[in-house]
């Protein structure tokens, strides 16, 4: 039994024992009367008894408008509550996508790009700089997309629908678009990192390759024997990576993630903007309307 039945149940017997008592009153007084047998209190009349009964009714109904009065302002306490945190999950969401930096591959690329290539190779500092900017903002989605499953409820199991309601449907999209974005922005970086690192090493070959020249010219000049043979000079061409295909599928991938903040991200603001309404509307619901009207 739960405390709803248990709190009617006790309310009931509240104002029905007096009527009992009255009741047994006149039952009594009846039985003095016609049969002689007096089973009531002594000294206590039937006026006295109305006294008691109006007294006790009045202090009821007392109590049972304070109870009504203390029952609403804990549903208001209530529903401000859960708006609190409808508001916090709005503000964590919002934070979520507007973070999700969807031109932080083509910046880094386009980075990468017009570094200049000299004799010995690319900067290897630059190089560093660029491979830790690459590692920030893939960090930086993982950590969006653990804050967003720990501080919202976009990745609940349940969707606090007791029967059917919009944010069942809501849900599995919001879910849908924002992993597709995140992995594919983490994917494409993590291809542009092994571009980068593939494009450093084939230029170390060619300065390695490029000295292995320098020093057989100048042997050739000198009119003495070359250094490094053919051999040598290919064992560096073998390590060379190509890089073309990687190349071009990273430009496929960054003209899909720019139509994204024209696409997909406002999709994925308008369904998060819906699913706050919806919670909003929920809440008003489980606070104060009746069980028949949430049916």
């Amino acid at each position: 039994m739960n405390d709803n039945k248990l709190s009617k149940l006790w309310i009931a017997a509240v104002v029905v024992i007096p009527f009992i008592l009255m009741f047994c009153l006149h039952i009594g007084i009846a039985l003095g009367n016609y049969f002689g047998i007096n089973i009531n209190v002594p000294n206590v009349d039937a006026s006295t008894w109305f006294l008691f009964a109006g007294s006790y009714l009045g202090g009821v109904m007392t109590l049972a408008g304070v109870m009504i009065t203390l029952k609403h302002e804990r549903k208001i306490h209530q529903y401000e509550k859960l708006l609190d945190n409808i508001d916090k999950e709005k503000e964590r969401l919002g934070k979520a996508i507007c973070e999700l930096n969807v031109f932080s591959p083509s910046i880094i690329y386009q980075k990468f790009m017009v570094m200049q290539v000299t004799q010995d190779g690319y900067n290897a500092s630059e190089i560093a700089a660029i491979r830790s900017n690459i590692l920030e903002e893939m960090a930086k989605i993982n950590k969006l997309k653990s804050e967003t499953m720990f501080f919202t409820d976009i990745y609940a199991i349940t969707s606090g629908c007791k029967k059917s309601c919009r944010i069942k449907e809501i849900l599995p999209e919001i879910q849908k678009i924002y992993d597709a974005i995140g992995k594919k922005i983490y994917d494409t970086l993590q291809e542009i990192d092994q571009y980068v690192t593939d494009a450093y090493r084939n230029s170390l070959c060619d300065a390695q390759i490029h000295r292995f020249n320098m020093i057989n010219a100048n042997c050739q000049a000198l009119g003495q024997p070359l250094q490094y043979n053919e051999a040598a000079i290919k064992e560096y061409e073998d390590k060379k990576v190509d890089v073309k295909p990687k190349q071009d599928k990273i430009a496929m991938a960054l003209t899909e993630i720019s139509s994204y903040p024209l696409n997909e991200i406002q999709q994925l603001n308008y369904l998060v903007r819906e699913y706050i309404v919806v919670k909003q509307q929920n809440a008003s619901k489980n606070c104060f309307i009746n069980k028949r009207e949430k049916e």
